[in-house]
C-alpha cells in the first residue's frame, strides 16, 4: 500500500538526511521506523506523508505516485491520516468538536455517523465528549488525535512518536489503541517511535535507520531478539 524507492530527501539547500531509502507496508500491518536521534525518522515519516518532497526516488500508494502530492491531498484522495507528535489536539475546543475536525471535509450526516462510530469505538472519550481537551490527560489527548484521524475514513496511518511524553500506562493505553485500529480495520500503519522495545511489541515489522539509510528491517521479534539492532539504535555504530 505503501511502496519507498530510493528516496533521497533533506531540507532547503542543506544536505540530504535520507540517503536512498526504500521501504514498504501494507494493508493490516503496523511498520514501525526506528533509530537513534538525527538518523532521518520523522523526515522520512514527512516524506511519504507529503510535507518534504524528495530529491530523488518514489513514493507511490496504492501503485500511484505520490511524492509531489502534498498532505491535504494525501487525506482527500488517498486515504491517509497524519497524527503528528506535538499540538496533535485543540486544545481549547471540546472532545467532540476535535473529533468533529477530523471529518470536516465531510456532509454533515456522515460527520454524525462518523462521530457516533468513534464514540461507541472508545468510550472514555464519550465520556469527556464535552471536555475541553486542555482537560485531558497525556494519554487520553494522544488517543483522542488518533480518534480524530479515524474520523475521515483513512486507509493508511501515518504516526510521530504516540509514546512521546506519556507514562509507562499511557504509553501502554496508546499502543493499545493502536494496535486495535490494526486488527479491527485492517489499516495500514507506519509509525516512527523513539521507545523501540515498546514499539515493536505492537509491530509486525520493523525499519532500523542510520545515518539517513536502513541499517536493518526484519520481522519485529526477529528485531527484538538482534543484539546488532541494539547497538544501532543505542549507540548508533554502524551494521556488521
Amino acid at each position: 500500500m505503501i511502496e519507498v524507492q530510493d528516496i533521497r530527501a533533506g531540507y532547503g539547500d542543506g544536505p540530504d538526511i535520507l540517503g536512498g531509502i526504500s521501504m514498504h507496508a501494507h494493508a493490516r500491518e503496523i511498520v514501525t521506523i526506528l533509530g537513534p536521534n538525527g538518523c532521518g525518522k520523522s523526515t522520512l515519516l514527512k516524506t511519504v506523508a507529503g510535507f518534504v518532497t524528495p530529491r530523488a526516488g518514489t513514493v507511490r500508494i496504492d501503485g500511484q505516485h505520490a511524492e509531489a502530492v502534498p498532505i491535504h491531498e494525501k487525506v482527500r484522495h488517498h486515504g491517509v491520516g497524519y497524527v503528528p507528535q506535538t499540538d496533535n489536539v485543540f486544545r481549547t475546543m471540546s472532545v467532540a468538536e476535535n473529533l468533529l475536525m477530523g471529518a470536516r471535509d465531510l456532509d454533515r450526516q456522515t460527520r454524525e455517523e462518523r462521530l457516533d462510530a468513534v464514540m461507541a469505538q472508545y468510550p472514555s472519550l464519550a465520556n469527556k465528549r464535552r471536555r475541553k481537551a486542555s482537560a485531558l490527560s497525556g494519554g487520553e489527548r494522544q488517543i483522542l488525535s488518533l480518534a480524530r484521524a479515524l474520523m475521515a475514513g483513512p486507509r493508511i496511518l501515518l504516526l510521530d512518536e504516540p509514546s512521546a511524553g506519556l507514562s509507562p500506562a499511557m504509553m501502554h493505553d496508546v499502543f493499545d489503541a493502536i494496535a486495535r485500529i490494526r486488527d479491527e480495520q485492517d489499516m495500514c500503519i507506519l509509525m516512527v517511535e523513539q521507545n523501540a522495545f515498546e514499539g515493536l511489541s505492537i509491530s509486525d515489522r520493523a525499519y532500523v535507520l542510520n545515518l539517513g539509510k536502513v541499517a536493518l528491517t526484519a520481522q519485529a521479534q526477529a528485531l527484538l531478539n538482534d543484539p546488532a539492532m541494539e547497538r544501532l539504535y543505542l549507540g548508533g555504530a554502524p551494521a556488521e
